[in-house]
């Protein structure tokens, strides 16, 4: 069995990787679902009780948990945050010149 694998390095975004359209945005709303996954958790929060605290219904805090991505856009997650007490601060800025292509990115503090 010495078969030779082969490796590929990853970019840093799995989306990307596996040829995803929009990958940027998608790492940015699994990150921001995970972090709610998170909340709710830290919580001890039933999907009922995060479904209206959140103003969703059950099926999609079950979405949510699970990192179903369809049906929630990044703008919806970023209110999603704010309903959870969370301050959701937007900075643009030009991108450094080391870099050729300009990037989404998602910090959590």
């Amino acid at each position: 069995m010495d078969k030779d694998i082969e490796f590929v390095k990853s970019s840093g975004n799995v989306f990307s990787d596996l040829g995803i359209a929009q990958p940027e945005e998608m790492l940015a709303k699994a990150e921001i679902v995970y972090r709610i996954s998170q909340i709710i958790s830290h919580r001890h929060l039933t999907q009922k009780q995060a479904a209206d605290l959140l103003g969703l219904t059950q099926p999609k805090v079950s979405n949510i948990i699970a990192g179903r991505l369809d049906g929630f856009s990044l703008e919806k997650l970023l209110f999603l945050m704010v309903k959870l007490d969370r301050d959701v601060q937007i900075v643009i800025k030009k991108k450094p010149r080391t870099r050729e292509h300009a990037h989404l990115n998602v910090a959590y503090a």
